[in-house]
């Protein structure tokens, strides 16, 4: 891969439809903080990604991060649907065209450069760096990709747990891309610190989250303390908050995209923080929609209808039997085949610029490391 290959190698031994906007700036208030110690490696040839899953409650999953428990088997797949669906809802890969471009013009210094924290699919590494093919792009996450197509030679993908450390990528970066991937990390407002570290000065930040609170028609929140029978609840509902309450509780970082904004506010390496809620009709049950619009609320059906199933392993791992389970998830899959009943989900986009703040190894003040 040549220059790409050498600007982007890792110095470790190992190698490697309706929406809301708003536009916000945040004052620098804390120093930054280091996580401990350097603990990673990345996926050459050689390495067998077998060894990468094990199997639970019927399901592979992966043996790298134990907070991270939805399967890879099949997760993959679903990803595709979601990707899809997200890319057509923002007709782009990216929120702020303007920003991204602008941090990746092509400078004497360096190889614009851009990395997808939680790749995976890969799909969005891809096709980002098919887009822009004078920069290379690196995805990482706990197993490799299997892309269904070739990949770009400005483009390679690294195993890594990005709850480590990330010294290894110090400065290397003008965008970093992180999208659905809360539920695998122990501290996103602390991950924010260290992704300010892979970052270059000007350098973009875009996050990606999807709500496990669901909408009705009306966009008021599903009830999330209703019981199973009653009249109102909603067995979708009771699946997506069940994995966020346990999420929760077992180190993720679940509910972390309603405070994306007042992090990334509070971060000393951060500003020019925006962001925008698109609540997507999860089934084509919409009246009017044009030929995309639907197309983006089926690929968005199929996305909910499989994830369901995916949910299985991380609940039965925190005390949830089988039998309820299977029925929760019987009837959820019936209520979006269905479409009843009628279901908004919302996901937000969220950036922001790194700032000339030197990176420290302290830790914030009110931030756990």
């Amino acid at each position: 891969m040549g220059d790409h290959d050498n600007v982007m190698r890792s110095p470790s031994p190992t190698g490697s439809i309706i929406s809301f906007r708003s536009d916000v700036l945040g004052r620098l208030r804390f120093l930054a903080l280091s996580a401990v110690v350097l603990r990673c490696f990345s996926f050459t040839a050689e390495a067998n990604a077998a060894d990468l899953v094990r199997e639970f409650g019927g399901r592979l999953i992966s043996t790298q991060n134990e907070t991270y428990l939805l399967p890879d088997d099949e997760e993959h797949e679903r990803q595709e649907y979601q990707h899809r669906a997200l890319t057509l809802t923002l007709d782009s890969l990216y929120a702020v065209p303007d920003l991204v471009k602008a941090a990746l013009t092509p400078s004497q210094k360096y190889i614009p450069a851009a990395v997808d924290l939680g790749t995976g699919t890969g799909q969005w590494a891809i096709e980002f760096a098919r887009e822009f093919p004078h920069a290379s792009v690196v995805g990482i996450d706990l197993v490799p990709p299997a892309p269904k197509e070739p990949v770009p030679p400005n483009c390679r993908f690294e195993v890594d747990d990005v709850n480590l450390p990330l010294g290894h990528y110090a400065k290397a970066f003008n965008v970093c891309h992180i999208r659905g991937i809360d539920h695998g990390i122990t501290n996103f407002e602390n991950f924010l610190y260290r992704v300010a570290q892979i970052l270059r000065t000007n350098g973009v930040l875009l996050l990606v989250g999807g709500d496990h609170q669901l909408y009705m028609e009306n966009r008021s929140p599903f009830p999330t303390d209703s019981q199973e029978g009653r009249q109102g609840w909603c067995a979708t509902q009771a699946l997506f908050w069940a994995v966020q309450n346990t999420t929760n509780t077992t180190g993720g970082s679940q509910s972390a995209n309603y405070k994306y904004v007042d992090w990334l506010l509070a971060n000393p390496y951060f500003t020019s923080v925006g962001f925008e809620d698109v609540y997507i009709p999860i089934g084509p049950w919409m009246k009017g929609l044009d030929n995309r619009c639907t197309y983006i609320a089926q690929l968005m059906q199929a996305n909910t209808i499989r994830i369901l199933r995916s949910f299985k392993p991380l609940l039965l791992a925190n005390g949830y039997e089988s039998t309820l389970l299977d029925r929760w998830i019987s009837a959820g899959e019936t209520e979006l085949t269905e479409m009843k009943p009628r279901v908004f989900g919302r996901w937000r986009w969220v950036w922001a610029i790194r700032n000339t703040t030197k990176w420290v190894e302290e830790p914030p003040p009110g931030v756990k490391s």
